[in-house]
């Protein structure tokens, strides 16, 4: 392998609880992930109560060209279906690994903060609606949920989680999911769609500034400002956040296992 290993996430970063619902777990949420959580949960109450219709958030060109319907860029990722056991799942990867990545996300110029996150999220959002474009698809929120998933488990490949108990490498997560998905017949277009993005993403800024000498992927200052940061040099070949790498997180489980 010509290139480096990725610098993993430290050992001591915070990893905000699980009971999502009670206010001080809620809280301690990243921003992102926290305001993320709250989009998917309140666009699916509202569909499933019949308070507005999921084909008003879908991502439709046609509409969009000619009625300039600008929300349904951004509203086609925060629907998941309406409440059902798949939600619960897809809610649950999405919030564990959308926090996980962003207390210590790829440094892209904000040094390791939500700000990179929130960038990778742009990134990964209008790569995900080309490929929607091609591939005539309504709902790209599972594929950014995969995605984000995907651009986790490169940056800490060695950290170990488990799915019913079978401990892997986070390096293996996102294909033993998509196999678990194919053994019980779930579609994995998303997922499959995801994982493209999360490459192209990590290649973008892992790879191509060793292997190219180019580097493509800079946090726009606003956004850095935004979150409060300045700008940061970037370490070559994709520096993380957060420190040193010196070994992963915790072991995680999967769905209570």
């Amino acid at each position: 392998h010509p290139w480096p290993p990725p610098p993993r996430t430290p050992p001591n970063t915070p990893r905000p609880p699980t009971d999502l619902f009670h206010p001080p777990q809620f809280y301690g949420l990243p921003p992102i992930t926290r305001t993320m959580f709250v989009a998917i949960l309140g666009t699916t109450c509202l569909c499933s109560f019949g308070m507005i219709s999921p084909m008003s958030l879908t991502l439709d060109f046609g509409r969009l060209s000619s009625k300039f319907e600008v929300w349904r860029l951004a509203t086609n990722f925060v629907f998941f279906g309406t409440f059902s056991f798949p939600f619960l799942i897809q809610m649950y990867i999405f919030v564990q690994y959308s926090q996980r990545y962003e207390v210590a996300p790829f440094n892209t110029g904000a040094g390791g903060t939500s700000a990179d996150y929130a960038w990778m999220l742009c990134i990964g959002a209008a790569l995900l609606t080309v490929m929607g474009f091609f591939a005539s698809q309504p709902f790209l929120g599972q594929a950014l949920s995969f995605m984000v998933l995907y651009v986790w488990s490169r940056k800490n490949p060695d950290a170990m989680t488990s799915i019913f108990g079978f401990q892997m490498q986070a390096f293996y997560l996102p294909w033993a999911l998509i196999a678990l998905n194919v053994l019980i017949g779930n579609p994995i277009f998303m997922s499959i769609l995801g994982v493209v993005a999360g490459h192209i993403y990590y290649f973008l800024h892992y790879i191509a500034p060793e292997s190219m000498g180019i580097d493509p992927i800079k946090t726009p200052l606003f956004l850095i400002e935004w979150f409060g940061g300045r700008p940061q040099p970037v370490r070559g070949g994709g520096g993380g956040g957060g420190g040193g790498g010196g070994g992963g997180p915790p072991p995680h489980r999967l769905w209570g296992a």
